[in-house]
């Protein structure tokens, strides 16, 4: 492993995909050109988005379902990681073992966190040794981001197999203006929380470096639910640095890079389970040493953007690693090792003022060993080409095709069709239809006891369509999304045989997606969301732990200048779980939390803040038997010059 074999077939089928698109290309070349019109829906005029094509893309012409969160939002919500401010999204939903850095799991339209796609600064940075491979959503903390954009529905046609359920990409702080700059921020609350952070910006015409350090601890709760007795706090520690940069080293040529390091500790409790019955139940841990696991995660991405054809080909050549070790201190105590390698080309013709093609190629390598002998790596070469076209005025078609050759599993094509259609000034219609494939992980493969070689890939199938509506001169906006998901050949740890196995049937994930923001007043913004989601496995059980009932309020009023005060609500309900106390499924019981915050700014560059979670201090649960947090209050501070 290691190598790159069949390299040359795949570089061809590269070339007769793109070609294929080129054909088709031609046939437009008389188009008339699309007329530029404000983007509808529930983004800002003039939002551009890169995830939905990979490539820059007003949001007019996009077809996809997607959601863009900005700096100037992130810094507005008070929350200090990403999971906590994605749980805000419709049609995004969290589960968490316990206080800050326990175990979550994320699911998008019902589809688990292994269906998901998660880059920071195009670093893919799912972890190789997971049973199921995802992103440790847990650890990623919020201080150094820029933007994130949440891509839903099957984009493996653009991003290959793990983009299934859709995509999560983060970028990293960027230079606001040029010169040199300087941020700092601190924060303390409940649970013995504190935080700080750092960040360093310099920019001119040509260069521009962004470096950024912060430290998050919390002595936290017990993760197994104090209302059953147990009480010993279980603590978190984060520290993460990152920097990126870019340089114009000629007109149409300029190279960047990425890096980020993240070193985490988080105690953890046991989980006391009768092998006799088979039946168990998170409780705290007995021994004299603390249960406890320690990771780092560093990845990195260089690359190089440079044009052709005088600025109608752009190109971008890139090459990222990732690497993730953890150990863990437990009754069973291990040391787990991950690393990804991979080389990217894209490249982005404008063949007419209505028809553009976009084609690539990428090869990736992963690798995982772990102390209880698991060792194994996987091989995966795609290819990829994409034809946008805008035949009339106001509609924008795309349709993707690639294609992907696994080193055990050989080649799985798959695609995706988009359109988007602008009905009327500020009325957009869209709809997307894609496949994916997920293959098997290395653990579900290799892991000794656990793995089987003899599993197949699973395969899906994602449709979606909505309206994006703003009036009342772009005052408010309402946005509606129906979806439809199915997978087949189903990977689950199945407990009769204690080894991973293909589920027999059809799963479908099923739901509305509902939006709306208005500001009837210049101080006064109001949002709501809801999303029903109907996930189910193929016996026509209820899939663990999806809500099928998720609403969402917001109010930001500014009563006084340079203060402004926030509320939000989240109604969660119907969702269901095992009680492994005995061995049955269960209805978690419905819950709703209450969040506010005050801000004032003192000048233009510093600002302080307060902030209440669950101020009703509701008892809820996300996961069977483990612990949520109460009421909380956190004080905050932001400087920047």
């Amino acid at each position: 492993m290691g190598t790159f074999p069949q390299f040359d077939r795949q570089v061809r089928r590269g070339a007769l995909a793109s070609g294929v698109g080129l054909l088709a290309a031609l046939a437009g070349l008389t188009a008339t050109r699309a007329d530029e019109v404000p983007p509808a829906g529930s983004l800002d005029l003039g939002t551009v988005v890169i995830s939905a094509n990979r490539t820059p893309t007003e949001d007019a012409a996009v077809g996809s379902s997607v959601t863009v969160i900005t700096r100037r939002e992130i810094e507005k919500s008070g929350e200090s990681t990403v999971k906590d401010l994605l749980d805000r999204v419709p049609g995004l939903g969290f589960s968490q073992a316990g206080p800050a850095g326990s175990q979550t799991t994320m699911q998008i339209r019902g589809l688990s966190a292994r269906y998901v796609l998660v880059r920071i600064d195009g670093v893919d940075v799912a972890d190789p040794t997971q049973p199921q491979m995802t992103a440790g959503l847990e650890h990623l903390l919020l201080g150094d981001v820029e933007r994130i954009e949440i891509l839903r529905g099957s984009q493996s046609a653009l991003y290959g197999g793990t983009a299934v359920g859709g995509v999560i990409d983060i970028t990293t702080r960027t230079s606001e203006e040029k010169g040199v700059h300087h941020s700092a921020a601190a924060m303390a609350g409940s649970y013995g929380t504190a935080s700080g952070r750092y960040g360093f910006s310099a920019a001119n015409d040509t260069v521009e470096v962004n470096t950024a350090i912060e430290r998050f601890r919390s002595a936290g709760f017990s993760s197994a639910d104090s209302h059953k007795g147990n009480r010993e706090a279980d603590g978190y520690d984060n520290t993460t640095f990152s920097a990126n940069g870019s340089g114009r080293i000629a007109e149409g040529f300029k190279v960047f890079g990425a890096l980020r390091y993240s070193r985490h500790e988080s105690n953890y409790d046991d989980f006391a389970y009768d092998w006799m019955t088979g039946l168990g139940h998170p409780a705290d841990e007995t021994t004299a040493r603390r249960f406890h696991t320690i990771g780092e995660e560093i990845g990195g991405r260089v690359g190089a953007d440079f044009d052709a054809f005088d600025g109608r080909l752009k190109n971008t050549v890139a090459v990222q690693a990732y690497r993730i070790t953890r150990d863990v201190y437990d009754s069973y105590p291990g040391h787990f090792e991950g690393n990804r390698a991979k080389a990217e080309y894209l490249g982005v013709l404008r063949l007419t003022d209505a028809v553009g093609l976009s084609f690539g190629l990428d090869r990736t390598h992963e690798t995982a060993r772990t102390s209880d002998d698991l060792s194994g790596g996987i091989d995966n070469t795609g290819v990829f080409s994409q034809l946008s076209w805008q035949p009339i005025a106001g509609l924008t078609l795309t349709g993707a095709l690639r294609d992907d050759h696994h080193s055990m599993f050989g080649d799985h094509p798959t695609h995706r069709l988009t359109a988007a259609y602008d009905l009327a000034e500020g009325t957009k219609l869209r709809t997307s239809w894609g496949t994916g494939f997920r293959p098997p992980s290395i653990y579900e493969l290799y892991a000794p006891f656990y793995g089987n070689r003899a599993l197949k890939p699973e395969s899906s199938g994602s449709f979606d369509v909505g309206i994006d509506h703003r009036f009342w001169g772009g005052r408010a906006s309402v946005s509606a999304t129906w979806f439809h998901v199915t997978t087949d050949n189903l990977i689950d740890y199945d407990t009769r045989t204690w080894a991973y196995a293909q589920v027999p049937g059809t799963s479908t994930r099923e739901g509305v997606e509902l939006t709306g923001r208005v500001r009837p007043l210049d101080q006064l913004t109001l949002d709501a969301g809801y999303t029903y989601t109907d996930a189910r496995a193929g016996t026509g059980a209820r899939l663990m732990r999806v809500p099928l009932h998720k609403a969402t309020f917001g109010a930001a009023l500014t009563p006084f200048e340079r203060t402004t005060a926030t509320l939000r609500g989240t109604w969660v309900a119907d969702s269901v779980d095992t009680d492994y106390s005995v061995g049955a499924v269960r209805r978690l019981p419905s819950y709703f939390l209450l969040d506010a915050g005050l801000a004032y700014q003192i000048d233009d560059h510093v600002t302080v803040s307060l902030t209440g979670k669950n101020l009703l201090d509701r008892r809820y649960e996300t996961i069977w038997g483990y612990g949520t947090a109460g009421a909380a209050v956190y004080a905050a501070l932001n400087v920047r010059y």
